[in-house]
């Protein structure tokens, strides 16, 4: 039997065996055992949703939900529901880091702070029951806004087609900045801000992502997260990267390939690693930019100008517009005029020794390697 708990929103759809679902909220037993969950660890997949106090406390909207004195409201309602008395933060959090640990898939959906003034400031995230996922949003600039449109979307990712859904009942929440250490973008706005993405900061692993808008939105988005029941939140998934370059820069590609290697990168592809004698030039090329998920295109003086380099750029560039994905992935080794395409795109610098290491780590979590 796999245990799936809803905080804050709630599966409607067709029941699934084997599945069981909780619609419960995070405060302790001692002053609601009816609506506390049972100890997270318990569970296989977790989706939390802090829209509001009500929310995270209780499971779902309360009453009090839209009130700005949510939190006063509620204490009057019944004096233990004081925030102090009804939830205990440090307990919950053990207990997702002990679920995270045990391998839960875990769902953070983004959500106003709702910040408020009673007895001290307090703010909605503390629902997370994770302070790394509060501090990500915090720290990401989150916007409110009211789209349709998608930008690029990780179409590998597991949430591919709850990001689809969304763009019919749309999306209100994103992250303006998302170059965070510990957070890899899956899905984004035509503008460039991140609707979601994968969170791995030290022991807290698992997705943060635009809340739904719509009741099948909902469903979509608890499907996704229980299709991924027992996966191991610390193995990201990678994607292959081909290095075009010219000749001249060998010998900088031959070390970035040892350290991406070393890092636990098992496949980069480059050209006279991976062509044997009597093979041919333009076949063997094209089967490793088929077979690799991202072109890393060095830049230097005299790659821009290169024919080859060109070409290949070329074909990364029509599969990129093609699928709507991500795909080049700029490589500066030497200060130079970027092409017009690359002008916009984010670039890993690697033009000095001190760069480099900053470059690197820029690099191995555009591939999901820790």
């Amino acid at each position: 039997m796999k245990r799936v708990l809803t905080v804050g929103l709630k599966y409607s759809g067709t029941a699934i065996d084997g599945v069981e679902f909780d619609n419960l909220g995070l405060c302790q037993p001692s002053v609601d055992q009816e609506r506390a969950a049972f100890a997270l660890y318990e569970y296989d997949v977790i989706v939390i949703h802090p829209k509001s106090y009500s929310h995270f406390l209780f499971g779902e909207e309360g009453e009090f939900s839209n009130s700005p004195n949510e939190l006063g409201d509620l204490k009057r309602k019944k004096d233990q529901y004081d925030l102090d008395t009804v939830f205990d933060s440090t307990d919950r959090e053990k207990e997702l880091e002990a679920a995270i640990a045990a391998g839960a898939t875990v769902v953070w959906c983004l959500a106003e702070p709702k910040r408020m003034n009673f007895f001290g400031y307090r703010e909605t995230s503390y629902g997370y029951a994770a302070p790394a996922v509060a501090k990500l949003v915090k720290r990401g600039d989150l916007q409110l806004k009211k789209g349709r449109r998608m930008g690029a979307i990780d179409h590998e990712s597991p949430f591919a087609r709850y990001f689809a859904s969304l763009a019919t009942a749309g999306w209100s929440l994103c992250l303006a900045d998302d170059d965070h250490e510990g957070y890899v973008s899956i899905a984004s706005t035509p503008e460039g801000y991140s609707l979601g993405g994968r969170v791995a900061i030290g022991s807290t692993a698992g997705w943060l992502v635009t809340p739904p808008s719509s009741e099948a939105a909902t469903n979509r988005l608890i499907l996704d997260a229980v299709e991924l029941v027992k996966a191991d939140p610390h193995q990201e998934k990678y994607h292959g990267i081909f290095l075009s370059h010219t000749s001249a820069d060998k010998p900088f590609v031959r070390q970035l390939r040892k350290d991406l290697l070393e890092h636990g990168v098992p496949q980069v592809w480059v050209d006279e690693a991976e062509i044997d004698v009597g093979d041919s030039l333009t076949a063997k090329i094209e089967e490793g930019m088929k077979e690799t998920r991202y072109i890393g295109v060095v830049l230097s003086a005299k790659s821009i100008d290169a024919p080859w380099v060109k070409k290949e750029l070329d074909i990364a560039i029509n599969r990129e517009i093609a699928s709507g994905e991500v795909v080049v992935l700029p490589l500066l080794y030497e200060k130079c005029q970027l092409p017009a395409f690359l002008q916009g795109k984010l670039y890993a610098d690697f033009t000095s020794s001190e760069e480099y290491a900053i470059g690197l780590a820029k690099l191995l979590r555009r591939l999901r390697i820790k």
